[in-house]
């Protein structure tokens, strides 16, 4: 059974005309001010006559309040146990064994359209018109708010299930995320699933960052993202996360290496422990024979936030889809030894050595292969799809997807050739070795 979504006006049965007239009332008074273009949309939000007029005559059973609403989805098969927290030395023994990238073998990223998303199953379609009911933030948050400070809140999905929702014209993060997580999907990096849509939400607050009180006021159509988390967190604390100035403890040197260079090639400043993710998919989630409590066959760790990106020095952190200030960001520091360029936070989990002595901004020879083998799979075209979908050419200073596109493979130029001198090139290191900040 398909739910829609209006306020609820009354937990009575009532005659399927009234409540379709209801909820074709309360759409078109979320979208109050904004005229019919000429070609049947509405310009500012892209919301169509048709798709209102489908949503006014889909098939209506009684209206469910959202604490139950698709309860009956969300409990469908077997229950799959949850980590809750673990003790500090337990997911750290996750952490010595986690993978941070899909194996170059089972890659197959000519194959990836782009154009609609590189995720399979694809849950929504791009720029799809979403359906969601709101979450208040003193349930969606054990704080009662959502962290950090740029537009977000979370919302109620018609499988029953809550997914994050990044919003705001003037978020560069809506676009960040999307760009980033495709190009770390594309290259075979782990990455949550970001979906650039539009949100129908008629019973969500205006600004539902900021304030609450102003229910129902939600611009309906409005271009956000949505994230769609790839795994359950595995942590010992609300939150922990996993610095980069932990990866030390890996096994995969070379991965952690690569990951780690990652954050710098993309400038992401906000690399904070929270930031970043160990994790388990749900196929790969069992219980302990012993215990019944959750085990994870095939830990993981990827960059979870991923929004500070793209961009060049701020006052803090670095901007977010800056053109300009991205173009001014070389990725090398010190190309004859292979240290990277990343501006640092107080708050940077990526400072100088890592315990173990290791300079976190330096990269193996091993680890910029890997790198520049995974970028040479991702095509031009299928570059430009990717900030086409993030909508990357709405960002001030405004340029072109082309344009992003030709930015990213410049940047890759410098991977490949160092010292811009067109000759053979050679890192250091083959893996970076402890203490190498005193070498």
């Amino acid at each position: 059974m398909k739910f829609n979504f209006t306020r609820i006006i009354s937990s009575q049965r009532s005659k399927e005309s009234s409540i379709k007239n209801l909820f074709s009332i309360a759409i078109l008074a979320g979208l109050a001010g904004n005229a019919f273009a000429a070609d049947g949309q509405f310009s500012s939000l892209g919301v169509s006559a048709a798709e209102l007029q489908k949503a006014s005559e889909a098939n209506y059973a009684e209206l469910i309040p959202a604490r139950v609403w698709g309860a009956e989805k969300a409990q469908a098969g077997s229950k799959k146990p949850e980590f809750g927290l673990i003790s500090e030395a337990e997911r750290n023994a996750y952490i010595v064994k986690a993978a941070l990238w899909v194996p170059e073998d089972q890659l197959n990223t000519k194959a990836l359209d782009f154009k609609k998303g590189p995720f399979s199953p694809l849950k929504y379609e791009r720029e799809e018109l979403v359906n969601c009911k709101y979450v208040p933030n003193a349930e969606a948050y054990d704080a009662g708010k959502a962290n950090g400070t740029t537009p977000k809140f979370k919302c109620e999905g018609e499988d029953g299930k809550k997914f994050k929702v990044k919003y705001g014209e003037k978020n560069g993060e809506v676009i960040t995320e999307v760009a980033a997580t495709w190009i770390l999907t594309g290259i075979g990096a782990y990455a949550d699933r970001m979906y650039p849509v539009r949100l129908n939400c008629p019973d969500c607050p205006s600004d539902p960052f900021k304030n609450e009180a102003d229910r129902g006021a939600w611009q309906n159509g409005q271009q956000i993202a949505i994230e769609d988390k790839i795994g359950e967190r595995i942590e010992f604390k609300p939150n922990s996360g996993i610095g980069f100035n932990e990866f030390y403890l890996m096994e995969d040197r070379v991965g952690a290496e690569a990951l780690t260079a990652m954050a710098h090639f993309f400038g992401d400043t906000d690399n904070k422990a929270p930031n970043q993710a160990i994790a388990c998919t749900k196929k790969d989630t069992v219980p302990d024979p012993a215990t019944g409590a959750a085990k994870c066959l095939k830990p993981i760790v990827y960059m979870q936030d991923s929004g500070v990106t793209f961009g060049g020095r701020g006052l803090f952190h670095n901007s977010r889809m800056n053109y300009d200030g991205w173009t001014g960001e070389s990725v090398w520091l010190d190309p004859a030894k292979c240290i990277m360029r990343l501006h640092t936070a107080q708050t940077s989990s990526i400072q100088g050595t890592d315990p173990s002595g290791r300079n976190m901004h330096q990269i193996g020879e091993q680890a910029r292969q890997m790198l520049i083998r995974r970028f040479s799979l991702l095509s031009r075209e299928q570059l430009v799809d990717i900030f086409t979908a993030a909508r990357a050419a709405k960002r001030a200073p405004q340029h072109s997807a082309e344009e992003w596109a030709d930015l990213l493979l410049s940047k890759v130029q410098q991977l490949r050739d160092p010292m811009g001198d067109g000759g053979s090139f050679t890192c250091p290191y083959e893996i970076v070795p402890a203490n190498s900040a005193g070498l």
